[in-house]
């Protein structure tokens, strides 16, 4: 295998490239927005466009948010960057169809952690965990090279750690839920909450207008309804990246998504101030990814070539090969 058509797919962006197994980048990375209800033929028509590029694919990665059934190559409860949540989308049939081509699909978050062992900076630790705060909140967690996977595909759901169990805020039913608070989404809607207790003040937060970027940049600015906000966030930050590690003991963890790379240095100084109040095992090495917006393009190819191998990938550690 030479030519993996790769696809970081998140609520916001879809994000495609060819690349070698050996995560080398053969064409430029072409970013469009996620049309989620027409996923499959969205693919299908990128790879036609990197067949005519590159003379030929040899199979077909996709990293994608939502619930995956990487067997029907289905994906459920997507989310969109509206709120909207769209029930299920065919991605593997519809590739498998049009081109003929093995079509290997995982959680974006998943597949960025076996990206973060693969082609990131593993740091020579045996565990590693990945955290994307994006338009949610997920992850992913490898040991010794080997995706932990769950009972039913559905480990690394890190966004749904209750860290305000007493709260009204919930998400995908669970109250209290991490990404309620700390998502893109949820900082937006939590500013919101938070401006109806201000008399005189965070009317700029009370529309559906607001952003997390924009409470961001109002609290640099000194915005009090913004830094209380952001003090809770640190919180819920912390109380959630312990509760991963309380769970797992990784040697590292590193930070993906919109919110995390976007605020790199305010998410990091918020952890590391409260992280010490709810963690009980040694703690682990905490920093951006370095593999940027492309992690998921690195998990896509991480995830095919496991596919084709039928095992994860071992090879960062020297263990076996990614294309033994």
């Amino acid at each position: 295998m030479n030519r993996v058509a790769a696809f970081g797919i998140g609520s916001t962006n879809f994000r495609s490239v060819v690349a070698t197994p050996e995560g080398e980048f053969l064409t430029d990375v072409s970013v469009e927005p996620t049309r989620h209800r027409e996923l499959g033929q969205q693919i299908v028509a990128a790879v036609d466009r990197f067949e005519d590029a590159v003379g030929g694919i040899d199979a077909v990665g996709v990293s994608c948010t939502g619930l995956v059934d990487a067997g029907a190559g289905t994906v459920h409860d997507v989310d969109t960057p509206a709120g909207d949540v769209v029930s299920t989308v065919e991605v593997g049939p519809p590739v498998a169809a049009a081109h003929d081509l093995p079509v290997a699909l995982a959680n974006d978050c998943n597949a960025a952690a076996l990206a973060e062992w693969q082609f990131g900076d593993p740091g020579g630790h045996d565990c590693v965990v990945h955290l994307t705060m994006g338009t949610g909140i997920g992850g992913g967690a490898v040991e010794d090279g080997r995706l932990l996977r769950g009972e039913s595909d559905r480990a690394g759901e890190f966004g749904l750690i209750p860290v305000a169990p007493e709260s009204d805020r919930e998400s995908t039913g669970v109250t209290g839920a991490w990404e309620a608070f700390c998502s893109g989404r949820g900082i937006a809607e939590f500013a919101r909450d938070l401006a109806r207790d201000y008399e005189d003040h965070g009317s700029e937060f009370a529309d559906g207008g607001c952003t997390a970027q924009d409470v961001f940049a109002a609290a640099r600015a000194g915005d009090p309804l913004a830094e209380e906000c952001l003090d809770r966030v640190d919180r819920y930050n912390a109380a959630g990246v312990a509760t991963v590690c309380n769970s797992l003991n990784p040697g590292l963890v590193t930070l993906g998504g919109g919110v995390a790379l976007n605020n790199a240095d305010r998410v990091a100084e918020g952890i590391d101030r409260y992280l010490d109040d709810y963690l009980f095992v040694d703690r682990p090495e905490i920093r951006p990814t370095t593999l940027g917006d492309d992690v998921g393009l690195y998990g896509a190819v991480a995830t095919a070539m496991a596919d084709t191998t039928g095992r994860d990938i071992v090879g960062a550690q020297g263990q076996e090969s990614m294309t033994d």
